[in-house]
């Protein structure tokens, strides 16, 4: 650990010497003439929060409450009566993530005979000035419809080459198809986001979410056709519906269904408390009690969520395989949450977020889970300089029922993770992030006393995020 305190104090002073104010701004604050800080709290470190004008910016198709700017084609009606929208230059964003250093140590496997496995050592301090290149094009095009895109050109892992384009993703897609009044706003959305971001609820927090399980790492989404039907009314109620196919499969002959009811009781940017419910349900998700894990050929791996989990298929599975969406009979996900938020009351801009996911999954081999996981985020800042994220979940109650009928408890522990920030222009941020890792287990799945056991690990990377 000393390295690390090392490598941080080095950081710390870099950072403050060059902490001269910067006048780039991303192509929203182009466009609109507004700072990024009115839409968030914080860009980054690691994802962007929403405030009630960046919810509401978001909700109507890319463009400012209340505001339409527009440029005269010809003569009235020289063009059937349309109007040119133009935005002042090209509508497009560059993204820039580097990692100044990092380091893990995973948690042990009690059930290895493996020493370096049974108590991993701490990896090598790394770094890499290229993690991640994305832009954003898109925005509000004509009168009622916007776009947004985020494409992201990732290395491909390998530490035997040089940089290359490896992973290259379009992570978000949005095309939206909106209708604004005084008293409401009404939408239509195809996009491959889940229903957290098409709102503005997400991606902030980064709590375990059930409902965010197709996003599979969070950089690679599949290209799924998620359409929602949403409306906005007097800027207090906000309702959403929509329908998906599979989240690993792309046709239609599976479905999965979303629904989002919110209520805003403060409304204002500076003031802002929201009781907010989503919901996701159907017959082709990903089950909660598997991870997967994309790579540079496109492909996926599945494996259990914890060790052992594919073990107590082996009554009815010979070879043990982990589950996948092929073997969900039905699923329902949902996620109540309370948030409260405000920005620039004298120097304290703040979201926090309290919430509680609970799941039930049933498989086509008679076993069936059940899952509650309570949460709690926040993100603060500091004049807009200084700040940083504290979220903390558990899951208190996650049960298998096997094949057999026999009960299981999955133990995860507690997960921690603290971003401390410091962005000295708008468009540039800094983070320190420090994450615990825990490996449960599965009980009554042969492991003796000394296994069942949840043991931890820790990672830690200081990095830096530009917009431009």
């Amino acid at each position: 650990m000393r390295r690390f305190f090392v490598s941080a104090g080095l950081m710390a002073a870099m950072v403050v010497g060059l902490s001269a104010k910067a006048s780039a701004v991303p192509s929203f604050a182009r466009q609109t003439g507004m700072v990024c800080i009115q839409c968030h709290v914080s860009f980054g470190g690691p994802v962007p929060n929403f405030t009630f004008t960046g919810k509401k910016f978001r909700m109507n198709g890319y463009r400012m409450p209340y505001v339409a700017e527009k440029l005269e084609a010809g003569e009235p009606g020289s063009a059937s009566g349309h109007r040119l929208a133009i935005p002042l230059i090209p509508y497009l964003s560059f993204r820039y993530q580097s990692v100044f250093a990092q380091q893990t140590k995973a948690a042990g496997d009690p059930t290895s005979t493996v020493a370096d496995v049974k108590n991993p050592k701490a990896s090598p301090i790394s770094s890499n000035p290229t993690s991640r290149f994305s832009f954003f094009p898109g925005g509000a095009l004509g009168d009622n419809f916007g776009l947004w895109v985020e494409v992201y050109l990732t290395p491909d892992g390998s530490a035997t080459r040089e940089w290359t384009l490896g992973l290259f993703s379009f992570d978000e897609y949005d095309l939206r198809l909106v209708k604004i009044t005084d008293k409401a706003t009404l939408g239509l959305s195809f996009s491959n986001q889940t229903i957290k971001e098409v709102s503005g609820f997400g991606p902030f927090p980064t709590l375990p979410s059930n409902l965010t399980r197709g996003g599979f790492s969070g950089w690679s989404h599949p290209n799924r056709g998620n359409i929602f039907a949403y409306g906005w009314w007097n800027d207090r109620l906000l309702t959403v519906v929509g329908a998906s196919p599979g989240e690993d499969n792309l046709d239609w002959k599976k479905r999965n269904f979303q629904a989002q009811l919110a209520y805003a009781f403060q409304n204002q940017d500076e003031n802002e408390l929201w009781f907010n419910v989503m919901a996701q349900f159907g017959n082709d998700g990903i089950p909660i009690v598997t991870t997967t894990t994309p790579n540079a050929s496109r492909t996926w791996t599945y494996g259990d969520a914890i060790p052992g989990i594919a073990k107590t298929r082996s009554s009815v599975v010979a070879n043990q395989k982990s589950y996948t969406s092929g073997d969900i009979g039905d699923y329902v996900r949902i996620e109540p949450e309370i948030r409260k938020g405000f920005i620039d009351r004298g120097p304290h801009s703040m979201e926090a977020v309290l919430k509680v996911g609970y799941a039930r999954e049933t498989y086509a081999d008679n076993s069936e889970v059940k899952q509650i996981a309570p949460g709690f985020a926040i993100r603060y800042m500091y004049d807009r300089t200084w700040g940083g994220d504290f979220v903390v979940s558990n899951t208190p109650k996650f049960e298998l029922k096997d094949p057999t009928g026999k009960m299981h408890d999955i133990k995860t522990g507690t997960s921690l993770t603290t971003y401390l920030k410091y962005q000295p222009a708008m468009n540039f941020l800094t983070t320190l992030q420090i994450s615990n890792a825990n490996r449960g287990y599965v009980s009554n799945s042969g492991l003796t006393a000394a296994q069942e056991v949840v043991t931890h690990g820790w990672s830690w990377t200081l990095g830096a995020d530009i917009l431009f």
